[in-house]
């Protein structure tokens, strides 16, 4: 499996061992601006440091610099987010999945932009999961396996006005062909009872969430 690690400039929540733990050999890891403050204090060397680069200390970009990592400049007046800039230059490069870490806590207003491209890039795209030592969050479009999470809690959350055809397997509170609307909580604070899980909607998007 071709796998982006991208670290973004927002609150890298948890141990750094959980991190060097998660990350793979082959894996490709970015760093959308300041999220190379996480990779230089975690020991990382990132195959790609890309954005404004307004946010990165100097000691930062000296010692990336002298070990020679590629650097892409992009205007600081832009109508783009730089994990946004990471995203579309990724497209077209077959990568199946995308790991985006500090994309959750910190500032709001960037949680939820990052939230909103899980959605946008997802569907199209690749596989994106937003991840922390606490959570996990992902996108579910049709169906989903969760394996080896039993008495996890999940939460499922609607992207769209409603998400039909909703079937819950494995899980403490089951569902059969139910509807979530946008604004109710009835998929809030699930537990996972079963191996495998499984999830299943026919129409909709929404997001779901699993302590990790």
């Amino acid at each position: 499996m071709k796998r982006v690690v991208l670290f973004i400039n927002g609150e890298l929540r948890g141990e750094k061992d959980f991190y060097l733990n998660y990350i793979r050999d082959n894996d490709k890891i970015i760093c959308a601006d300041g999220g190379a403050k996480h990779t230089y204090k975690l020991g990382l060397i990132p195959d790609l440091i890309l954005g404004d680069l307004d946010s990165i200390p100097a000691e930062v970009f000296n010692y990336y610099q002298k070990k020679g990592v590629e650097f892409a400049k992009y205007p600081a007046n832009k109508d783009k987010s730089d994990t946004q800039l990471v995203l579309e230059k990724l497209i077209g490069e077959s990568y199946d999945e995308i790991i985006l870490f500090a994309a959750l806590g910190g500032r709001l207003d960037h949680t939820l932009a990052n939230l909103y491209l899980l959605e946008h890039f997802n569907a199209d795209y690749f596989n994106i999961k937003l991840i922390s030592q606490y959570e996990t969050v992902e996108l579910i479009t049709d169906e989903k396996q969760i394996v080896n999470k039993i008495n996890k809690t999940v939460s499922f959350l609607p992207l769209t006005k409603e998400v039909k055809g909703v079937y819950l397997t494995g899980f403490k509170y089951k569902l059969v062909d139910a509807v979530f609307t946008r604004g109710d909580t009835l998929g809030l604070s699930n537990i996972i009872k079963s191996k495998v899980a499984k999830v299943q909607i026919s129409k909709g998007k929404m997001l779901m969430t699993i302590n990790n």
